[in-house]
């Protein structure tokens, strides 16, 4: 059994090996098919400034560049859709391995094979509160209570944060118009304000 296996992943390698340097050469290949274009564009448009009738032979070189590029990137993603429906495959394959693996486990192991899906069970609920015995009834109730306290005690901090804000706000606000006056006083021009927008 082990020996079938290790044939099966030995094949597959080469397999894939295989696969992927046809792939690095079909990419090669359309790499060259690209600077080709890019070098017998460059060619055509130097060609066409040489002619009266630039822009018109500029026009048909380009057009003609955009439809060889557009064969080469049709085949580029025929390559791209095979790679993908290749891998698609090997998962595909690999997922069934799997599955039979686990049921031939099951089988010889005689338990039961493990579900391939979603999870769907769930935990037991809590018990209710009337199940509780007294001294779990006590504590949850000192639990309450020290919950609404540090509430309480939140809250009044955080009224004192405001009017500290508040009394800072209006001290900084006080400053500024000692400020303003002290320099009114000192004699100081005001600037000039900023001229209308035209």
């Amino acid at each position: 059994m082990r020996h079938n296996k290790l044939f099966l992943v030995l094949c597959s390698l080469l397999v894939v090996a295989g696969a992927v340097s046809a792939k690095e050469t079909d990419e090669a290949q359309l790499k060259q098919e690209r600077s080709a274009i890019d070098k017998r564009l460059a060619a055509a448009e130097a060609a066409c400034y040489q002619k009266f009738a630039v822009n018109g032979c500029l026009r048909s070189a380009r057009q003609q560049a955009r439809s060889e590029r557009a064969a080469v990137q049709q085949r580029e993603n025929d390559l791209k859709d095979a790679a993908r429906r290749e891998r698609t495959d090997a998962h595909r394959q690999e997922l069934q391995d799997k599955q039979a693996a686990a049921a031939e486990k099951a089988a010889l192991g005689g338990a039961h094979p493990a579900p391939t899906g979603p999870r769907t069970h769930r935990p037991n609920p809590p018990a209710p509160s009337a199940h509780r015995s007294p001294a779990n009834q006590s504590a949850s109730v000192g639990n309450a209570e020290q919950a609404r306290a540090r509430r309480a005690q939140d809250a009044a901090q955080a009224r004192q944060r405001l009017l500290d804000k508040q009394s800072a706000a209006a001290e900084r606000a006080q400053a500024l118009r000692r400020h303003q006056a002290q320099r009114e006083a000192s004699g100081h021009p005001q600037a000039a304000p900023l001229p209308d927008p035209p």
